[in-house]
C-alpha cells in the first residue's frame, strides 16, 4: 500500500497516483469533430468536460469543473483525484463509470465537505475526519431545513465515498470508518424504498390549466404572435434605411398622425400614466412607423410638443403595432392587447413554452428526448385515401443508451404534431442566427449566451404559469390554481410522471376540452421508445397500482368516518377494513402511520379496478361480468358489462352517487314521454326503484 504523505512534509500538492498529462476524459466517448490535443488533462485547474456531453438539454456550465474555487492546494488535489477516478472507473466498489452530465454535481458536493473539514478541523487533512466531524457535517446540511431526506442522502454519500477512495488520494482516507458502514440514505433517514416514483405529480387542476393554455397558445395565438414578429422586422429594416431631414419627418409624422386617427388608433405608448403626467411614448416604435431615427423624436423640443399635442388630439394606444389580435376561443375578445416591439420577444418565449408543455404532457418524452428533436423530425403517414393514420416523432434516446444516445420514434398524437409545426416557425431566425437544426434554440439575444434551451426550460416553465396569473388571473384568485396555499412549482421531470398517472388512473377523462387520455394512452403504447416500449409501460403500471392504493386508503378514511359503501361487495370490503382497525388500533382522535396502512391495504388494493358506477374488488371466480368467458382469459374485468347491484365484486361508494342519481334522473325523464308503452314503463319503474334502493343507504349518509 503506498504510503500516506504528511502535508508538512512538502508545500507542494503533488499526487501520487496521477501523472500530470493523463487525459481526464480517457474512458468517456468523445464528439468526433474535437480535437484532443485541447482535451484537458489532470494538472489543468479547469476541466472542460463538454466535448463528452452530447445531450442539448444540459447547461454550458454542467460540463466545466474549476477546481480553482478551492484555494487550499490540497483540497484541490484531492478533489480532482476523486472526480479522476469517478470519471475514469477508477473507483472501489463501483462498475460503472460517472457521466460528465453529472460531474458538476458531484463536484458541488466535494467542494462543500472539503472547506467544511478545513473549517471544523481549523486546517484540512483528511486524518482529521472523525466520527464527531461527520456527525457535524450531517447537522450542518440538515441545518436550513429545506433538504429532503434524499437531498441530505446524496451529499452525505460524497462524504462517505471519499474514504472509499482512500487507496487513490494522496492523503488517504479518514481516521474512521463513516457511520460504521452505515448507508447514506439510512443516515439521512429516508423512508424505506417502496418503488414509487418520488417525482411529484403535478395536481390535476394545475395541469389542466396549463394544458388548456397551451393548447390555446399553439392553435389560436401562434398566428398573431409570428405576424407580430415579421411585423417589427420589417419596421427595423424601414427604420435602418431611413435617413430623413427634420423638415421630411415633420411632414411624415402628420401624415401619420393623421392615418392613425382615420383609423381610429392612438399614439402608441408602453403604459399608460396619471392624468396630467406625460404619456409613456414608445420611441423606438413610433420612429420606426413613421421612418426616422429615435433620436429625432427627441430633439428639437418643439417635435416632442408636437408628439404631446398629437397624443391629446387622437388618444394613445397600448402596444401599438398595426397587427390585429384575435379574438380568445373561449370569450369572444382579443386575447390581449396590440403589441408593441418589447412585448413580442415576451410572447414568443409564451409560445415556447406552450409548445414545451403539450410536447412533453402529450408525448410521455423525458426532456433530453424533447430537447434532442431537430427540425423535420415529424413524420406523418397516411393511408391510400390520404387520411392521417400515425404521427411519428423521431428523436434520440439517452437514458440507458449510452452518452451519444440512441434514434428512436415516438408515436404521439395531432396536438402534439401541431406544436412541432408551431416550433418550426417560431424557432427559424433563432435556428439561422445560432447555426443549429434544434427546434429548441434559445430565442432572444438577451439572457444566457446558451445556442440552446437546455436547463433554462425550467425558469421558462414557471415564467409561463406567472405569465398566466399575471395577465388573465389576479391576486385573491390566480388562473392556475395555488396548492395548499402555494404557487406549484413545476419540472420537466413532473410531466412524464403526471401523464403516466393519468393514464393509468382517468383512462376515460377529457384534457383541454377535447384531448383524451385514453387517445394519449394508445398513441404511447402503440409506439413509446424512450428506453424500450416496455419502459412507459412499467412506469403507467407502477402509477396505476399506486392509484389503486390511494383508492384504497381513501375507502378505509371514509370508513373511519362512518361513511360505509355500499352494494354486493361492501360486506367483505368492510370485515377487511374492521380487521385493519384492530391491528392499527386507530381510535378517533390518534393519528395513524400512513405508511402502515397503506402497507396493511396493500393486498386488498392489488384487485381494485375504478369504475364510473363502482368499483370492482374483483375475484374472477365470481365475477357477474365473466360469467361467458373463458377461464384462461378472465384475467381482468370487463365492466362494460358490469351488474353493481348483483356482482358480489361491486362496491358503491359516495363518490359514484352524481352518476347514480344522474341516471334515475334520466329515467324520470324518460316516463313523461306520453308514446310509453305499459310494458316500457314498468321496465323503467322497477330499473329506478331498483337503482334509488341500492344508493339508499349512500343518499341517507349525505342527506
Amino acid at each position: 500500500m503506498t504510503a500516506v504523505p504528511k502535508k508538512s512534509e512538502s508545500s507542494i500538492a503533488v499526487s501520487a497516483h496521477r501523472k500530470a498529462d493523463e487525459i481526464v476524459l480517457g474512458a468517456a466517448e468523445i464528439k468526433p469533430d474535437v480535437d484532443a490535443a485541447q482535451l484537458s488533462h489532470f494538472s489543468n485547474d479547469v476541466w472542460d468536460l463538454t466535448p463528452a456531453i452530447f445531450r442539448e438539454n444540459a447547461a454550458p456550465s454542467t460540463g466545466v469543473l474549476d477546481f480553482r474555487l478551492l484555494a487550499d492546494p490540497w483540497q484541490r488535489l484531492t478533489a480532482k483525484e476523486y472526480m479522476w477516478a469517478r470519471l475514469n472507473g477508477r473507483s472501489p466498489n463501483r462498475r460503472t463509470v460517472m457521466a460528465p452530465t453529472t460531474a458538476r454535481g458531484v463536484f458541488d458536493n466535494v467542494k462543500r465537505f472539503l472547506r467544511f473539514i478545513e473549517r471544523h478541523a481549523g486546517a484540512f487533512s483528511m486524518e482529521a475526519v472523525d466520527q464527531a466531524l461527520l456527525d457535524a457535517y450531517l447537522a450542518f446540511i440538515r441545518d436550513s431545513g429545506k433538504r429532503t431526506p434524499q437531498q441530505v442522502a446524496r451529499i452525505v454519500e460524497i462524504a462517505i465515498d471519499l474514504h472509499r477512495h482512500g487507496e487513490v488520494l494522496t492523503l488517504g482516507g479518514y481516521s474512521c470508518r463513516p457511520w460504521r458502514g452505515r448507508s447514506a440514505s439510512r443516515i439521512a433517514g429516508c423512508p424505506r424504498d417502496t418503488g414509487e416514483n418520488r417525482t411529484p405529480r403535478i395536481p390535476e387542476p394545475v395541469i389542466d390549466v396549463l394544458l388548456r393554455w397551451a393548447v390555446k397558445y399553439v392553435d389560436h395565438f401562434t398566428d398573431d404572435i409570428l405576424a407580430a414578429a415579421a411585423e417589427r422586422e420589417r419596421l427595423e429594416r424601414k427604420r435602418q434605411t431611413t435617413r430623413a431631414a427634420t423638415r421630411t419627418v415633420v411632414g411624415k409624422f402628420d401624415s401619420y398622425v393623421r392615418a392613425r386617427r382615420r383609423a381610429g388608433r392612438g399614439i402608441p405608448v408602453r403604459s399608460v400614466r396619471a392624468e396630467g403626467e406625460e404619456p409613456d411614448f414608445n420611441f423606438p416604435l413610433i420612429a420606426a412607423q413613421v421612418g426616422c431615427s429615435t433620436g429625432m423624436l427627441y430633439h428639437p423640443e418643439a417635435f416632442r410638443a408636437h408628439l404631446s399635442f398629437a397624443a391629446d388630439w387622437i388618444g394613445v394606444e397600448i402596444g401599438g403595432m398595426d397587427t390585429p389580435i384575435s379574438n380568445d376561443p373561449d370569450t369572444g375578445e382579443p386575447w390581449r392587447a396590440r403589441f408593441d416591439n418589447a412585448s413580442i420577444d415576451h410572447e414568443q418565449r409564451m409560445l415556447q413554452a406552450a409548445c414545451y408543455i403539450v410536447c412533453a404532457y402529450l408525448s410521455g418524452m423525458r426532456d433530453s428526448e424533447i430537447q434532442a428533436m431537430r427540425l423535420n423530425c415529424l413524420d406523418v403517414t397516411r393511408s391510400a385515401d390520404g387520411v392521417i393514420e400515425r404521427y411519428r416523432v423521431r428523436s434520440l434516446a439517452y437514458k440507458g443508451r449510452g452518452a451519444r444516445g440512441h434514434p428512436e420514434e415516438w408515436i404521439t398524437i395531432a396536438p402534439v404534431a401541431r406544436a412541432i409545426d408551431v416550433l418550426k416557425r417560431l424557432s427559424a431566425a433563432a435556428r439561422r442566427k445560432r447555426g443549429t437544426l434544434s427546434l429548441w434554440p434559445m430565442l432572444s439575444d438577451k439572457g444566457p449566451t446558451t445556442v440552446h434551451l437546455g436547463t433554462g426550460v425550467n425558469a421558462l416553465l414557471n415564467d409561463f404559469r406567472a405569465h398566466l396569473d399575471a395577465a388573465y388571473g389576479d391576486e385573491t384568485a390566480p388562473i392556475v390554481p395555488a396548492i395548499d396555499g402555494k404557487t406549484w412549482r413545476l419540472t420537466t421531470r413532473q410531466f412524464r410522471r403526471t401523464v403516466a398517472w393519468f393514464i393509468a388512473n382517468r383512462p376515460f377523462g377529457a384534457v383541454a376540452g377535447k384531448i383524451q387520455y385514453k387517445h394519449a394512452s394508445i398513441a404511447m403504447f402503440e409506439g413509446y421508445a424512450g428506453g424500450g416500449e416496455a419502459d412507459f409501460k412499467r412506469e403507467i403500471e407502477q402509477e396505476r397500482a399506486l392509484g389503486q392504493l390511494d383508492d384504497i386508503v381513501d375507502h378505509y378514511e371514509d370508513f373511519r368516518r362512518g361513511l360505509k359503501p355500499t352494494g354486493p361487495a361492501s360486506a367483505r370490503i368492510l370485515a377487511e377494513f374492521e380487521q385493519v382497525k384492530d391491528k392499527l388500533g386507530d381510535l378517533p382522535g390518534r393519528i395513524v402511520d400512513r405508511q402502515r396502512l397503506r402497507a396493511m391495504l396493500t393486498q386488498l388494493a392489488r384487485t381494485l379496478h375504478v369504475g364510473l358506477l363502482n368499483d370492482c374488488f374483483f375475484d374472477p371466480a365470481t365475477a357477474y361480468c365473466l360469467d361467458r368467458t373463458k377461464v384462461a382469459e378472465r384475467g381482468a374485468p370487463m365492466l362494460s358489462h358490469c351488474s353493481p347491484d348483483r356482482c358480489p365484486n361491486a362496491c358503491i361508494s359516495r363518490r359514484h352517487l352524481a352518476p347514480w342519481r344522474d341516471s334515475i334522473a334520466d329515467g324520470e325523464a324518460l316516463l313523461k314521454d306520453k308514446r310509453l308503452s305499459v310494458l316500457q314503463r314498468r321496465a323503467l319503474r322497477e330499473e329506478i326503484a331498483r337503482k334509488q334502493k341500492l344508493i339508499a343507504p349512500l343518499a341517507e349518509e349525505t342527506a
